[in-house]
């Protein structure tokens, strides 16, 4: 009798994990067949460089985020290629959180372009009213200056964003309402365990944002928002806010619910993966994304609290804000795949249990017959285990290189350890999410406790700090990285031109220098580059001193 039970059950679950995996299964064998359609795109240097830089305003929600905020904000001027004049920030912060309010009022007073909003509510609230507030005071601000901003973005204070985001809105919002540009996860420098679980971040995140999003986008399915990254035309907020806020305080993942409304009302969200070239330390040439970079958790109770917000906020509130009737049955499709996680991810619940005890039941006296369609259902799932890993490989790889691809997926011979401990934090993050849903409260005893379904407040990640130094110095763009974007000199020459330099003894010359003795560069292009890098007018330049 026991035989016979868990052998029924381990076919319910074997089909279960088929049935889970069917939709992954399909959209890798579209991206295999469409793969040259859906490499990461190109925008032509030039496109980039004839586009007058318009007033961009960058939104940051803030709630305890003193040592972070400020260095963010300081690295993202000092580092872009795109001129600071036309970038403002403004970060919502929350009247009781002092520290955090002190440390972006005394950046206000450094940089004019710097706005320390205060919430008019103690925080924390939610990170969709943060933002709602923060969109009332840039509209004020807009009627006092008298001048509108072309387009309003999000990013998050942790957030490494890239030298080139701002070009990219910039030219992008040209021909898009909305764009969103991939995120993908940093590593901290901390032990072999705090790796692996930030790992797998790297590794879920580099899956979805090189090949499920732009599959997505390529089939004309619906295209969430990142929640960071994101820029939205300033006309499209207004057409959003003219039927109230724009991001919806009911939800803790604002930023999916807002791109799914935008979506029915027929605004989409262009997702753009740029690839670019840039120089490494060692004067060689390397592959480089145009993507937003932060921190992930690195222990299992936080990547479950983050991931536990994120499965409540799409599995659980999303289903419930969404008119169903006005889907077809593409976007129902889309949904729903992004709603099975709610289910799917407790079938390890029972699955590895099962698995252990099919292991141990060849060394040890347990009951367990092995049937053939257990055997059959069982190559069925490995086959697509494989598949799937092979998949990750690839993603992995193109971002982080061989050596991390392997870490991801094979790991200590045939054995993923990053995907089962990815498997493990989903499924706790899960049973939170069930949890907030059906006990906001937890299990405390609270004289105001909070009704079933309804928001929790912002159950924000904890950090420590900002990034390091070295990972700002990696991301810092120089002159030669600057050519190669704008393909003002053959990749080669370049790359010879930089190890030269870095081979050469006693009185160094720049490359700035190299390139004007060899009369390889006008001085006014010249001039213009490096202005750009060093956030200054060209005529404000003396070659001889730079």
């Amino acid at each position: 009798m026991l035989t016979t039970i868990i052998t029924a059950v381990t076919i319910l679950v074997l089909l279960g994990y088929i049935l889970a995996s069917f939709d992954d299964f399909i959209f890798d064998i579209i991206y295999i067949f469409k793969y040259k359609q859906l490499k990461p795109r190109t925008i032509v240097p030039s496109s980039i460089q004839w586009d007058e830089p318009r007033p961009l305003a960058i939104m940051v929600p803030a709630y305890k985020e003193a040592g972070v905020v400020g260095s963010m904000i300081k690295s993202t001027l000092e580092l872009s290629n795109y001129p600071s004049s036309r970038v403002t920030f403004f970060v919502g912060v929350y009247p009781n959180d002092t520290a955090t309010v002190e440390e972006v009022y005394e950046l206000s007073k450094q940089y004019p372009n710097v706005h320390c909003v205060v919430n008019s509510k103690a925080g924390p609230t939610n990170k969709s009213q943060n933002l709602n507030e923060v969109i009332k005071y840039i509209k004020m601000h807009e009627q006092e200056a008298g001048k509108r901003f072309a387009a309003i973005a999000v990013h998050d204070a942790e957030d490494v964003i890239h030298p080139y985001t701002f070009k990219l809105y910039n030219t992008l919002l040209n021909n898009h309402a909305v764009v969103q540009l991939p995120v993908f996860a940093l590593f901290p420098k901390v032990n072999f365990w705090q790796r692996l679980i930030t790992g797998t971040y790297i590794d879920e995140f580099a899956e979805h944002h090189l090949h499920h999003v732009p599959i997505r986008e390529h089939l004309g399915m619906f295209v969430p928002s990142a929640g960071t990254g994101f820029a939205i035309r300033r006309d499209v907020v207004d057409r959003m806010t003219d039927q109230g806020p724009l991001f919806n305080e009911k939800s803790l993942t604002e930023d999916y619910e807002m791109a799914l409304r935008m979506w029915q009302l027929g605004i989409k969200v262009h997702f753009h993966v740029q690839q670019v070239q840039r120089i490494d330390e060692n004067g060689n040439l390397k592959d480089d994304f145009i993507a937003v970079r932060e921190y992930f958790p690195s222990d299992i109770p936080a990547a479950i609290k983050q991931k536990g917000r994120w499965t409540y906020g799409i599995t659980i509130q999303a289903p419930k804000l969404i008119d169903w009737s006005k889907l077809n049955f593409k976007d129902k499709f889309t949904l729903l795949r992004d709603q099975k996680g709610k289910f799917t991810n407790l079938i390890h619940v029972i699955a590895y249990p099962l698995f252990f005890y099919a292991i141990l039941s060849n060394f040890l006296p347990l009951p367990y017959n092995q049937s053939k369609l257990v055997w059959i259902l069982g190559f069925v799932v490995l086959g697509i285990t494989i598949e799937r890993l092979l998949m990750r490989f690839h993603s992995v790889k193109t971002i982080y290189g061989f050596r991390e691809a392997m870490m991801a997926t094979f790991f200590l011979p045939l054995f993923p350890i990053r995907w089962v401990l990815a498997n493990y934090i989903n499924m706790m993050a899960t049973f939170r999410a069930w949890r907030i849903h059906f006990w906001p409260n937890g299990f405390s005893k609270s004289k105001t406790p909070a009704k079933k379904g309804s928001t929790p407040k912002w159950d924000k990640t904890e950090r420590k700090g900002y990034v390091s130094d070295d990972i700002l110095n990696a991301t810092r763009r120089r002159l030669g990285d600057n050519l190669l974007f704008y393909n003002d000199v053959e990749k080669k020459l370049i790359a010879e031109l930089i190890q030269q330099q870095r081979q050469a003894r006693g009185d160094k010359k720049k490359l700035g220098e190299i390139m004007m003795d060899e009369r390889l560069m006008s001085n006014a292009k010249l001039r213009k580059r490096l202005a750009e890098i060093l956030n200054t007018k060209p005529s404000k330049l003396n070659l001889d001193e730079e």
